[in-house]
């Protein structure tokens, strides 16, 4: 009952049916900058480490620290080369950071959802904001709208408020990973299931 309960939310949440569930791939990727590459964790485990023990599938770990939306653009080829199924984007924190205009944040998130479509692959946005990028929260809202893919509201954004996640200003520790990597399965799972089926 959960399950089906979960998997009627996404497709609400989306408007219409989540993309590219047939898709032949095989992996997971997680494509991001520090947070996803792990920047923090100490003797800790990165997000796609934890995500790929919750899941008990292949996850591939595709975080550069210090890229902005754009620069993780130019590395999509090499996502597509992964054979992913899904690729969970984390990716505007450093946009935020450098006060990258928006409207430039947007093309570059806009041009990596559009790639991921048309090779097929379910892309699953993790929502990125912040003191200076209040925002940015449009800018999911408006990739959701337009392309109908599933967005991780909130989960990032908490955990950077709070100090028992922290292990510097800006990233997480091992505790704050594994957190986002719990909030991270959640949103996977339905859709694993309603792929097998």
């Amino acid at each position: 009952m959960r399950a089906a309960l979960a998997a009627a939310c996404l497709i609400l949440a989306c408007g219409r049916a989540v993309p590219n569930l047939d898709s032949p791939g095989q992996t997971i990727v997680c494509f991001g900058d520090s947070l996803t590459a792990g920047v923090g964790r100490g003797d800790g485990a990165s997000y796609p480490e934890h995500l790929a023990r919750q899941l008990d599938a292949e996850v591939v770990n595709a975080g550069v620290p210090g890229d902005t939306a754009s620069q993780a653009l130019r590395r999509i080829d090499r996502v597509l080369a992964a054979d992913p199924w899904l690729v969970v984007i984390e990716l505007g924190g450093n946009d935020i950071l450098r006060r990258v205009p928006l409207e430039t944040t947007e093309s570059a998130l806009d041009a990596i959802v559009e790639r991921l479509l048309e090779a097929g692959v379910v892309p699953l946005l993790i929502e990125v904001r912040g003191p200076f990028g209040r925002r940015y929260g449009k800018l999911f809202d408006r990739l959701e709208s337009r392309h109908g893919v599933p967005v991780i509201r909130d989960v990032l954004p908490k955990l950077l408020l709070d100090r028992r996640y922290k292990s510097d200003s800006i990233h997480l520790n091992a505790a704050g990973y594994e957190r986002l990597a719990d909030s991270v399965a959640r949103r996977i799972e339905p859709l694993m299931r309603r792929r097998a089926a």
